[in-house]
């Protein structure tokens, strides 16, 4: 297999996304073509789903403040944060939010200038805004509904306020055409683990080279989504705050874990969590990242350190102990306020897919009408044996048959963790001769929480197994058969659909790319439904894991049989590193990233840039480039192939406009009016022939 590694010198400008090569220099470069040119959660965690609103007695919420009249503009800590939820395909209207966190007791207006860059015609639209939560009587979360309506031009939205402490008088986000797909740029792990600042230092802990080098790109090729894929923050200072100290002084670990926590210590919690998304989300405490976050719409999914390290796998007794239920209650508050501008009580009104538990909210929406999207929730009803309930898993299928336009031809299926990647079940045995190894760096437990782990965590319940990472992978033994059944749902699914099905994953500090595959079609991977990529990409800010450690994943990561006729494994995409040196491991490559994507119109893949740091603390990247077929297989393949999407799309409008008294499907999203209710009871299924395709009913 070829190396993609873009063979212009270094030192010259842009490589990978945001500078496509000419065709003559496409021909000249070598890359990979992945195409065809070459326990229940109640017993774990009492009191959260199921008894949400007793898991809130946890919250330190005084009451809602009274409106006064009068006084200036107040002050604004954090935003603002723009969210896209979905399109509505037979509306033509793009959907997404506006968050600010202010000390306004009245909502500070908006205004939105949409213009169309080719006609110069403009639109102001004025989102209503509502308030989601209160800070302790001084901090007020606003949420602004933001609908533009999408036309045949691709467009930019100007937004704007009087408020004058705003870090820019205005921001600019872009809008696609409605037929054209969104180029996406995916990350992971933005923030530091319990590190020396002395590090922090050196990987440019305040100049954020990578997030530069994203609105760098974002200049020249402007994306229209972000898709965090989990650790959006990172929660392990906790540990180390002066409230904590009663607990983490307990050196008993029964006594620890029946500790009763005083109110100074619920409401160090409280202010803890509000502070550490301002600090990492506001333009005070991280201002190149927060314009990230207000130039590009977010679609983000938690993973454990948005809660705390290792979170969901740790074992029942703990999980139940005071201590992390009031812990849980205000990550997932403030999860759901800061990243997703809801709260567990209004996430289905606001763009989300319920699952068993109402702490696990999904998220399936298009990145424009050729790419589906799945993030899956992987933390909000965790356990140590399951990842997701079976009955998630159900909600979730049912979604993805009713929500997803005929158009689509790629599924994004976002699970933070890695569905595919090296074992780790080597490291039981390598522990004894692995000079400079122990179980809790190698699980990614750091600092002191990685401490406790070490030397206490196996006397709570003899449970060595806790003590690498294992149980927070797919690949663990716990979670072998969940993840099986996943895929295979997956395989059943883009089977019927004719739709390639992709991974994204981040979370373990490296980057890469797997597949799937079936064993008798290697040489025809555009008619193989199994035919499965998975990126992997991380972290955009966290520091690299050890390179022994890589090593040995590099050596171990041969091809492993799935099921039957399918294989997996990894790909040797990194012949040389970044700076043009050749590399020995080509799997797994140690150094922060990001990935950009888009859909090529003309050959119909999606095109993966990982792209990598030069050097380290400093601006720049280099691209290595994954390309993915679409699937071509069986008859919906062939409808999908003589599809004219644009007619398509123009016979949904049409069927919105002449049946407007009937409910219609929302494509991108559930029916509107029922989604905003929050009611997901019953999807709507298409039922009648659009474009020469029929779609077909949910397996069981």
């Amino acid at each position: 297999m070829n190396n993609n590694y873009n063979n212009q010198s270094p030192s010259q400008g842009y490589h990978g996304y945001g500078q496509p090569p000419q065709p003559q220099q496409q021909q000249a470069q070598q890359h990979h073509h992945f195409g065809n040119l070459g326990e229940s959660f109640s017993q774990l965690n009492i009191g959260v789903g199921e008894r949400w609103n007793d898991l809130q007695s946890h919250l330190h919420m005084p009451g809602r403040p009274h409106q006064q009249e009068g006084g200036g503009p107040g002050e604004v800590v954090c935003g603002p944060l723009l969210r896209y939820i979905d399109i509505n395909y037979t509306t033509r209207q793009w959907r997404g939010s506006i968050l600010v966190v202010s000390s306004d007791r009245y909502a500070p207006p908006i205004e939105i200038q949409l213009t169309e860059p080719a006609t110069q015609r403009t639109t102001t639209i004025k989102p209503e805004a509502e308030r989601l939560d209160t800070y302790r009587r001084k901090y007020h979360f606003w949420r602004y509904e933001v609908r533009l309506p999408l036309t045949d031009q691709a467009q930019v939205a100007t937004y704007s306020t009087p408020h004058n402490n705003w870090a820019q008088p205005s921001f600019q986000m872009h809008l696609p055409a409605y037929f054209e797909s969104m180029r996406f740029m995916f990350y992971s792990c933005n923030g530091f683990s319990d590190v020396p600042q002395e590090v922090k230092d050196k990987f440019g802990e305040k100049e954020a080279p990578l997030w530069a080098d994203v609105l760098d790109r974002h200049e020249v090729l402007p994306f229209h989504v972000l898709l965090g894929g989990g650790d959006q923050l990172y929660q392990d200072r906790l540990i180390k705050e002066d409230f904590m100290k009663p607990w983490v002084d307990e050196k008993d670990p029964a006594k620890r874990l029946a500790m009763n926590l005083t109110d100074n210590m619920k409401q160090g919690f409280e202010e803890f969590y509000f502070n550490n998304y301002v600090i990492n989300f506001g333009f005070k405490g991280n201002p190149v990242v927060a314009k990230a976050f207000a130039t590009i719409p977010s679609m983000n999914m938690w993973d454990d350190h948005d809660i705390i390290d290792g979170y969901g796998s740790y074992p029942p007794e703990m999980q139940q102990a005071e201590c992390f239920q009031v812990l849980f209650a205000n990550a997932c508050r403030f999860y759901y306020l800061f990243q997703q501008h809801t709260t567990v009580e209004l996430a289905r009104r606001h763009g989300m897919i319920q699952g068993s538990l109402p702490t696990c909210q999904n998220l399936i929406s298009t990145l424009g009408p050729d790419i589906g999207f799945l993030s899956l929730d992987c933390r909000g009803e965790r356990t140590k044996h399951e990842v997701c309930k079976a009955k998630t898993y159900d909600i979730v299928f049912d979604a993805l048959q009713t929500m997803i336009p005929p158009t689509v031809k790629h599924l994004l299926v976002l699970t933070g963790v890695p569905l595919i990647y090296p074992r780790l079940t080597l490291f039981e045995n390598l522990m004894d001769g692995a000079a400079g190894f122990n179980l809790a760096t190698i699980a990614g437990k750091t600092g002191a929480l990685g401490d406790i782990i070490s030397g206490q965590l196996n006397k709570w319940n003899g449970d060595p197994e806790l003590l690498d990472d294992m149980n927070d992978h797919w690949t663990a033994g716990n979670h072998e058969l969940e993840r099986k059944t996943f895929i295979e749902r997956l395989q059943q699914y883009a089977r019927e659909r004719s739709i390639r099905v992709s991974f994204l994953g981040g979370d373990v500090h490296c980057c890469g790319a797997g597949k799937m595959y079936s064993k008798d079609m290697k040489e025809k991977e555009e008619g193989d439904p199994f035919f499965m990529v998975q990126i992997i990409s991380s972290a955009i800010v966290n520091v690299p894991p050890p390179q022994a450690l890589l090593t040995v994943l590099n050596q171990n990561s041969g091809f492993i049989t799935f099921n039957g006729n399918t294989e997996e494994r990894m790909y040797n995409l990194f012949k040389r590193s970044p700076n043009g040196n050749t590399r020995q491991n080509k799997k797994l490559m140690g150094m922060r990233n990001y990935c950009a994507g888009y859909y090529d119109e003309q050959t119909g893949k999606i095109n993966f840039w990982i792209q990598a740091e030069k050097e380290v603390g400093v601006k720049g990247t280099m691209g290595y480039l994954i390309d993915v077929p679409k699937l071509v297989f069986g008859q919906a393949g062939y409808h999908m192939s003589q599809q004219d999407k644009r007619q398509v799309l123009a016979d949904l409008l049409r069927q919105q406009q002449q049946q407007q008294h009937q409910q219609q499907p929302f494509f991108g999203g559930l029916d509107h009016q029922r989604r905003e209710q929050g009611d997901e009871g019953h999807f709507h299924r298409l039922q009648s022939k659009i474009g020469g395709f029929m779609m077909p009913q949910p397996h069981n």
